[in-house]
């Protein structure tokens, strides 16, 4: 998969992550978790936003760097993103995202889309860290994640999935751990 690679979208290309938002596929993992959310359906995990929403938030987040970084995981041999990985400075650290579309998971872009986010955080933005709150249970996430370099921390957050309690632990990669590796 080393054809994959990260572009930062036009606001043009918003209604990718508008539709991915809708879709109860994609966004399964997101399903069960109270999130006080606009537009948040718990059952699916879906998040419907207007077009107007999407500016909005487009207007926060594109050209913020380096606090903020937002973009498309694009395959060289596909013409459409298929997904996308983001970081925001979140009361000291980096917290950062990754979402698959459904369609495109289980071929390993994610971890190379993971490669591609740490050259932008630490080579081109100079941030210090990425931190991903990941539930114990997404043991294919949490391998992704190792492979590419991150650790588990004592940070540990618990909630409630459909009545279910759920353990999610921090995964951090340094700049420093990125410039050994």
């Amino acid at each position: 998969m080393s054809n994959t690679y990260l572009k930062v979208p036009s606001i043009e290309e918003l209604h990718y992550r508008q539709e991915w938002m809708k879709d109860p596929k994609t966004m399964s993992y997101n399903a069960g978790y109270d999130m006080d959310l606009k537009d948040y359906d718990k059952e699916t995990g879906t998040i419907t936003k207007t077009d107007e929403e999407m500016i909005t938030w487009y207007n926060n987040w594109v050209d913020k760097e380096p606090d903020k970084y937002f973009a498309y995981i694009y395959d060289e041999n596909i013409t459409e993103p298929i997904g996308e990985v983001y970081y925001y400075l979140d009361n000291g650290i980096h917290s950062m995202g990754i979402v698959i579309q459904d369609r495109y998971r289980g071929k390993g872009y994610s971890y190379n889309a993971l490669l591609e986010l740490e050259k932008v955080a630490f080579e081109k933005n100079n941030i210090s860290e990425l931190s991903d709150i990941v539930p114990l249970d997404r043991i294919g996430a949490i391998k992704t994640f190792k492979k590419a370099g991150f650790i588990h921390t004592e940070l540990e957050e618990k909630g409630l999935v459909f009545g279910k309690e759920s353990i999610a632990k921090q995964l951090l990669i340094t700049k420093e751990m990125y410039l050994k590796k």
